[in-house]
């Protein structure tokens, strides 16, 4: 079983997804399920924080990719918060980051939503 929490949040109009500890394929399902209701709510911005993220496999990257569809279709305004090696060298070798807006902060991806 994975070791992760996700929590999601209302920030005005956005939504904020927390994500902590191992994010796998072991986490997918609860990480995904997290996402459909946060868009359900048709938010104008998602930010998803990997801030606390201690292990981000192919899963994660995928999951991003797919959202990062899912919010283009959708008008929303994503934003993947991210400051760790462990989650930025994935998605810089894969490309991923070039997909997604990744910024440092939650407080900066706010300001830009």
């Amino acid at each position: 079983m994975s070791d992760t929490a996700v929590r999601l949040e209302r920030v005005g109009p956005a939504a904020l997804i927390h994500v902590k500890g191992e994010v796998d394929m072991a986490a997918e399902a609860s990480l995904r399920r997290h996402i459909d209701e946060a868009m359900a709510d048709e938010p104008t911005a998602l930010v998803v924080d990997l801030t606390e993220v201690t292990f981000f496999a192919s899963a994660g990257l995928h999951i991003l990719v797919d959202l990062h569809h899912d919010a283009i279709a959708k008008g929303v305004v994503l934003h993947v918060v991210a400051d760790s090696r462990i989650v930025l060298r994935p998605m810089e070798i894969t490309g991923v980051d070039q997909l997604v807006t990744v910024v440092g902060s939650v407080d900066q991806a706010l300001a830009h939503s």
